[in-house]
């Protein structure tokens, strides 16, 4: 039998195997003064953080960690986010990890936004409940568990690799559960990411877990298109209100990643209404900036990569 959580991203707020997020944590080992962002151009949770940093006119200084080289696992980074992911966004050596956690953190401390810009109490029930359905979705299984979509892009289609990377990370992280095992900070971080890897492996394994994923994604993209049709955003307006709000930035760049693993057609090709929400997400300014301007994958990506394997080898492996 598959439960509830088995439908859950691993670091959803109802999922229980991550470690909890940080937020606004002094931490010694991070840069002192300053907005600090640790991200990596193509990760669907800093597209999300970078986004809210545009819309929200926050300058920051960016740490690009290179996911396909494991950077995340570096000892001197899970000493700051002990999670091993991105992002992190650091504020004056203060740590702040999980992405709606740090959207929340933009929001109420970093934000230039005019006072009657933000959201009222109801507006934010609204919002909140829709950050929950967004961060339901389990991305990385779609990302990484079998081919469904269609004219995915070159780094979709190698992602989507039937678990060998994630055996690949699995088998990293237990050398370094063994090498660490003297130093509790870093062993209980590599222990918990070691249990999500190997959850998310036995999902994407597990055809009739895949099949239980797509039918609850089609299930919320059913309540997104109702939303659409009966809420705001048919007076002009957006998903939960006539201002644009961090539930129409989350629900933007899960939109475009579904639609780069080639997903469209399978799940919202019959619901009009949510290409036309996804064409006025991807039109304004602030997706713009957090997202298309990082989409290059040779110059973010391929390059970065070529010269980490030229210059800086990993040892994480040895």
């Amino acid at each position: 039998m598959i439960s509830d959580l088995d439908t859950l991203s691993a670091y959803s707020t109802e999922n229980m195997l991550a470690l909890k997020p940080l937020t606004d944590v002094t931490c010694k080992v991070a840069p002192q003064t300053g907005i600090h962002l640790f991200h990596f151009s193509q990760s669907l949770c800093s597209m999300k953080v970078r986004q809210a940093l545009a819309e929200n006119a926050v300058q920051w200084t960016s740490h690009h960690v290179l996911l396909p080289a494991y950077q995340q696992y570096e000892p001197d980074y899970v000493r700051i986010n002990p999670r091993c992911v991105v992002p992190t966004l650091v504020c004056d050596g203060k740590v702040t990890t999980d992405s709606l956690n740090i959207l929340n953190l933009i929001i109420s401390k970093l934000s230039h936004s005019d006072i009657s810009q933000k959201p009222s109490d109801h507006e934010f029930e609204a919002i909140a409940s829709w950050l929950k359905k967004a961060d339901s979705l389990p991305i990385e299984a779609f990302t990484y568990g079998d081919n469904r979509g269609t004219n995915k892009s070159f780094l979709f289609k190698k992602a989507a690799d039937g678990g060998k990377s994630h055996e690949f990370k699995a088998n990293l992280l237990r050398k370094l559960v063994t090498r660490h095992e003297n130093e509790k900070q870093l062993y209980d971080a590599y222990r918990s990411k070691l249990n999500i890897v190997e959850n998310t492996l036995k999902v994407i394994q597990t055809p009739s877990r895949m099949n239980t994923l797509y039918d609850s994604a089609d299930s919320t993209l059913i309540e997104l298109e109702a939303q659409l049709l009966s809420g705001p955003f048919r007076m002009n307006g957006w998903l939960t209100s006539q201002k644009f709000s961090l539930a129409d930035i989350v629900w933007g760049v899960v939109l475009y990643r579904l639609q780069g693993l080639g997903l469209e057609p399978l799940l919202w090709s019959n619901k009009t209404i949510i290409g036309q929400y996804c064409d006025k997400l991807f039109a304004r300014e602030s997706f713009k900036r957090g997202i298309l301007d990082w989409s290059n994958v040779p110059k973010h990506v391929i390059l970065p990569m070529i010269k980490h394997k030229l210059f800086h080898r990993t040892k994480l492996s040895s």
